[in-house]
């Protein structure tokens, strides 16, 4: 019936929601440590390494509705808009390392979901009430 449906499309959105969180944290921890022990010894490097912890936190508080942040990056609220932003963070995360082919792989991979999720289930995305007013 529509309630069974309803309910599976919910547990979908929840399980790429949470693998969206897993991304935002490895992109956080990989930006990171690459500042420490990165092979990037330029400053384009340093740029690009920061960015992408940027990038890990904006994707961990689209992830929890984050609602003040989400205010001023809408696009980050629908399916494709999500979709399209993992799509370009897994793209900017790629290097000469080889492990970097896994975070884009992951990236596209989530990215594909959220644009599947978007067509197929955006009123479920749109509709989770952003939280995090309470917190200042």
């Amino acid at each position: 019936g529509m309630e069974t449906e309803s309910n599976g499309k919910k547990k979908c959105v929840l399980i790429i929601r949470i693998l969206g969180a897993i991304v935002g944290l490895t992109l956080i921890g990989y930006g990171v440590a690459m500042l420490f022990v990165g092979s990037a010894q330029n400053i384009r490097g340093y740029i690009a390494n920061v960015y992408l912890i940027c990038f890990g936190v904006l994707i961990i508080l689209a992830e929890i509705r984050f609602s003040r942040m989400l205010h001023h990056f809408k696009f980050l609220t629908t399916g494709i808009g999500l979709g399209g932003f993992y799509m370009f963070v897994g793209f900017m995360a790629l290097s000469s390392d080889w492990w970097c082919y896994i975070i884009l792989a992951v990236c596209a991979a989530v990215g594909t979901a959220y644009c599947a999720a978007g067509c197929m289930c955006n009123d479920i995305i749109e509709s989770e009430k952003p939280s995090g007013d309470a917190v200042a």
